[in-house]
């Protein structure tokens, strides 16, 4: 007798089979709870979808579709935003989020992005951030169907905008260093 794995708990090892959208990482679970005990809520979630969502639980998203880089974004209390990965639209991104930031429009904020501190789009990230994060591991992020995808070959960090710093290193400091 052979003992057969549960497919709905198994990870991808590498590429995932079939067509993957690379710019499309959900976050785990563990991290949006550490996300929550900082921000209490999160009113908004650009660059997401329905799906990521399950996740998030954000009041507000808005999806691929409506198009965040066009679209103007609803004053939000609380943002969690984790960006399209790709390296140009990555920017954008950041750069959008930073334009309702200085706005007004945000008022406190987590962003997940790569650790790629040499960025032109990290660097504005870092000059207005409040506190920042370096996790002591990659982040295994999921993919649409829940399971989790390794072969990230790069650091992340969690960036935090508005008057959250003490919650932020309090909460933050068990995954890695919080300056």
């Amino acid at each position: 007798m052979t003992d057969t794995a549960d497919k709905n708990k198994l990870g991808y090892i590498g590429k995932v089979p079939g067509s993957r959208d690379s710019d499309s990482w959900f976050t785990p679970a563990g991290y949006i709870k550490q996300v929550r005990l900082v921000l209490k809520t999160i009113t908004l979630d650009p660059f997401t979808s329905k799906e990521a969502n399950t996740i998030i639980q954000a009041d507000n998203i808005i999806t691929a579709k409506q198009n965040a880089f066009t679209m103007d974004w609803p004053h939000a209390d609380t943002v969690f935003m984790n960006p399209p990965y790709g390296a140009i639209i990555c920017g954008q991104a950041c750069d959008r989020f930073l334009h309702f930031f200085d706005a007004g429009k945000i008022g406190k904020a987590i962003v997940l992005t790569n650790n790629a501190t040499e960025t032109k789009w990290a660097q504005r990230l870092l000059s207005k951030a409040s506190a920042v994060c370096f996790p002591d591991h990659r982040i295994s992020f999921w993919n649409a169907d829940g399971k989790a995808v390794s072969g990230n070959t790069r650091g992340q960090m969690f960036t935090a905008f508005g008057p959250i710093r003490a919650e932020f290193k309090t909460h933050f400091k068990r995954l890695g260093v919080v300056l």
